[in-house]
């Protein structure tokens, strides 16, 4: 079986090859499971966006600069053929587990609503929402600074970096509090923009920062 810390590594591997999609399929699986060790329960779709939700802040440190993804509105945007149709107001979690989660991990394609592109910016209209291929690193984080996945591993030389910070993995595992405080100190002001449910097109300023 595939462990966590292999999923983290073969997704940094994929990035380095320009396999943008496997990489993010790595990760969302290395979500999925870490999601399920940290409710202490079976595949669940509530679980899964519960965590996200839960670590929220690290996704927007690590890949969408000053952007509040739980306040954003996502009302008139589609989500449809994926599994949560029913969605009236989708949240950012639940894009990220449709067409993330469902549509690369299950169809093995990224559907065409969504993309990412190797860029800062963010843009999201009622056709497409493009967002940064940084997400990559904001989904990692994630499962490598989660305390439930501290006896993980990787091969050695592997690392994540925000700003001046590099965190070589093997040393990070379930390290939140470390994380937590590059966040404190760097976290964005509450006025901090959201994406809206008609036009939203975020700009990340001079100083944010961009994972290595």
């Amino acid at each position: 079986m595939i462990t966590i810390g292999q999923r983290v590594q073969y997704a940094i591997e994929a990035v380095e090859r320009g396999e943008f999609e496997h990489a993010l399929q790595h990760a969302a699986i290395g979500i999925d499971l870490t999601a399920k060790q940290y409710y202490g329960a079976s595949e669940n779709n509530a679980n899964y966006k519960d965590f996200l939700k839960e670590y929220s802040w690290l996704i927007e440190m690590m890949a969408l600069g000053t952007a509040n993804i739980d306040e954003s509105k996502f009302g008139t945007y589609q989500i449809l053929p994926v599994s949560d149709a029913s969605i009236k107001e989708p949240t950012f979690q639940d894009f990220l587990y449709n067409i993330i989660r469902c549509g690369l991990v299950h169809d093995a394609v990224m559907p065409a609503c969504f993309n990412c592109l190797d860029k800062d910016n963010s843009i999201c209209n009622q056709a497409i929402m493009t967002l940064p291929n940084k997400l990559i690193w904001g989904l990692l984080a994630v499962i490598v600074f989660c305390p439930v996945n501290k006896s993980q591993k990787t091969s050695d030389g592997y690392w994540l970096s925000f700003s001046e910070h590099k965190f070589v993995i093997n040393e990070a595992w379930g390290q939140e509090e470390l994380i937590r405080s590059v966040y404190e100190d760097k976290k964005p002001v509450s006025f901090a923009p959201r994406i809206s449910d008609d036009y939203f097109n975020i700009y990340n300023s001079k100083n944010s920062y961009k994972p290595m």
